[in-house]
């Protein structure tokens, strides 16, 4: 379960940075290239970025989907804070290479070493040299319709071993800002996750301790490790 929490939590880090790989893939060099060179540059001016966002999580074997708020927070170099507050409180916070998960209601808190992780994901959301990494296990498809108010960016994974644990991603880049505004991603199992961004703010001052989680001596705190 946990193994999957956080590789949920990283697909949706790493996709605020995923549209700089299609640059080697694209079927339109010519359009593409102009829109990664702006995503790329809007990527590298962000040095924090705020956004409200709304999930909505269907799970293969059921038919009803669960909708979830919060807000989502972060912070250049490696600073991340994503706080559910509907139905269900959660904050997960990534700070000095450790993974915090803290479920207010039920009084506890799981705390994970993510270093090793952490410094992959961030070279994503800096756009750092990431290209040849990701295209190693992904085809891209991009898609420019003049209609819509976005770019999209389609993943599909180039062998059984990804795609057992993700089948399909779907990115959407504004055109007026060109960051992702919505990303989806269907799991290995079936399972389909949808984000929507909004309120988005670009560099607008975040104080630093909005990364440190003061927890209620009350709360067990379980150390985790990943497997």
């Amino acid at each position: 379960m946990l193994i999957r929490k956080f590789f949920a939590f990283t697909l949706c880090l790493s996709a605020l940075a995923i549209p700089a790989v299609a640059a080697r893939r694209a079927l339109a060099p010519d359009s593409l290239d102009e829109v990664i060179g702006k995503v790329q540059l809007a990527q590298n001016n962000t040095n924090t970025l705020q956004a409200d966002f709304r999930q909505e999580k269907t799970l293969a074997l059921l038919s009803n989907t669960e909708v979830s708020t919060g807000r989502f927070v972060y912070s250049k170099p490696n600073n991340v804070l994503w706080t559910y507050d509907a139905p269900k409180r959660v904050t997960m916070l990534i700070a000095n290479g450790v993974l915090t998960t803290y479920y207010p209601d039920l009084g506890k808190a799981e705390r994970v070493e993510v270093k090793q992780y952490q410094d992959r994901i961030f070279k994503y959301m800096g756009a750092s040299g990431a290209i040849d990494e990701l295209g190693a296990w992904f085809n891209f498809t991009f898609t420019n319709t003049s209609d819509k108010p976005y770019f999209v960016l389609d993943l599909a994974p180039k062998n059984k071993a990804v795609a057992k644990r993700v089948r399909h991603i779907k990115i959407f880049i504004d055109r007026k800002s060109y960051l992702t505004t919505q990303f989806e991603y269907t799991e290995g199992d079936g399972d389909k996750t949808r984000y929507e961004f909004t309120n988005v703010k670009v560099n607008a001052p975040v104080e630093q301790s909005r990364f440190t989680l003061a927890l209620p001596s009350s709360v067990h705190v379980e150390s985790m490790k990943l497997q």
